[in-house]
């Protein structure tokens, strides 16, 4: 598990800098106005949102949807924050 862990980890901090949803979900842990993140618990739990949209795409047989990975509440609510 510490190497599964790690290994997330390491994948996400290239994500968060190239993806533009990931990124932007970063950006909203980070600054949200109640219990903002930090930065290190931000790229966590972006790493449990990793793994649910892998699994998705995975057992569901479906393509990457950056629509789908942020969700009609999330868009409103980075856009509320924007």
């Amino acid at each position: 598990r510490s190497r599964l862990r790690c290994l997330l980890f390491r994948a996400m901090l290239p994500l968060v800098a190239t993806n533009a949803e990931f990124k932007e979900l970063h950006k909203h842990f980070t600054t949200r106005s109640d219990n903002p993140l930090k930065k290190k618990q931000s790229l966590i739990a972006l790493c449990g949102k990793l793994v649910r949209i892998l699994y998705t795409l995975g057992t569901q047989q479906k393509e990457y949807d950056p629509v789908a990975v942020l969700g009609p509440v999330r868009i409103a609510q980075l856009q509320r924050a924007a």
